[in-house]
């Protein structure tokens, strides 16, 4: 019983203490040297100052690049 109160005592004050010790930083290790990648550049497109106005205006256009209308499923009937 003694031999056991002492040996949490040892472990619980070992974990206290280990707690109290400065972090040790790692040493840089010897590696292979990145290099930058290059990217391609980015083209930003300035839309015209009427595009919105020109593209909501004209019918078919908004027919063509509309979503299609989906129907949705009733919920009458069915197990559950």
């Amino acid at each position: 019983m003694v031999k056991s109160k002492l040996l949490s005592t040892l472990i619980i004050t070992f974990i206290l203490l280990s707690a109290c010790t400065p972090a040790e930083t790692p040493s840089p290790t010897a590696t292979a040297e990145e290099k930058p990648v290059e990217t391609e550049a980015v083209v930003e497109v300035q839309p015209e100052a009427n595009e919105c106005l020109t593209c909501h205006t004209d019918k078919q256009r908004l027919i063509d690049t509309a979503a299609p209308v989906e129907e949705a499923e009733s919920e009458s009937s069915g197990v559950g």
